[in-house]
């Protein structure tokens, strides 16, 4: 049985587009090295149903299947760019208000 639609708020559509171009890349390079739909799909551990949705780029789809495909077709670092160490650290230091029991409390 095919999941439900969520009536949340919709894709915008940068990323709609995204995933079609995503999508796209995934058939293409998938036509381009020969491999039946059935074969990747088993290859990439999904059903046929959700490869035929990933190939049309549908945002219910999730994007580890996405980023799956385009690693095992040797893609992923043409297509998702690795974010460099600036983007993943921060030089802000977490300081915590220091807490005493409150005797009153209870």
């Amino acid at each position: 049985m095919p999941k439900r639609k969520s009536d949340s708020l919709p894709i915008p559509l940068p990323v709609e587009h995204l995933l079609v171009q995503w999508g796209k890349a995934v058939r293409v390079q998938r036509q381009i090295a020969q491999l039946p739909m059935r074969d990747f799909s088993y290859r990439i551990n999904v059903s046929l149903d959700t490869l035929q949705r990933l190939e049309r780029g549908e945002p219910t789809v999730q994007v580890s299947t996405y980023l799956n495909a385009m690693l095992v077709l040797g893609i992923l670092d043409k297509l998702c760019k690795i974010p460099d160490e600036s983007m993943v650290t921060t030089n802000r230091l977490r300081v915590r208000k220091n807490q005493e029991l409150d005797n009153d409390y209870f």
